[in-house]
């Protein structure tokens, strides 16, 4: 989850460092991703998305998938090694001991929920038509 929470991050600071508005990032970094692409992959594999894709987004993903794999690969052999070594279930274990961990997790999870990004978010899915009130049928 801190791999797409900040890759959304990032995304979605340079959209609006760029002048899209909140509705407009979350929507290329969120509502794409997540309603439009991944069913598509999860359903049919990255090789029928890159087949069934227009040409622009073909070259667009064959130019940078690269440099995203070369760009995180480096956090996820860290993780790793602080995985394999015991020091992130130590961290937890430590963390989960703390008198006061709840409050200090509540707060870190308040600065998730409330950032500009997730309140977008909240706004963009209560838009979605799943979340609209059925339209009562007229009567005659």
């Amino acid at each position: 989850m801190g791999c797409i929470q900040g890759i959304f991050a990032a995304q979605y600071d340079v959209l609006r460092a760029n002048g899209h508005s909140p509705s407009e990032a979350f929507n290329e970094t969120v509502e794409e991703l997540t309603q439009s692409l991944m069913p598509l992959v999860a359903e049919n594999g990255m090789d029928w998305m890159y087949a069934n894709c227009s040409t622009t987004a073909q070259r667009g993903a064959l130019d940078w998938w690269k440099k995203f794999r070369d760009a995180t690969k480096p956090v996820f052999e860290e993780l790793y090694a602080s995985v394999a070594s015991g020091q992130e279930s130590q961290r937890s274990i430590d963390s989960n001991s703390q008198p006061d961990y709840r409050e200090k997790l509540n707060v870190e999870l308040a600065e998730l929920r409330d950032s500009e990004l997730w309140q977008a978010g909240k706004t963009v899915r209560s838009l979605r038509p799943e979340n609209q009130p059925a339209e009562k049928e007229l009567e005659a």
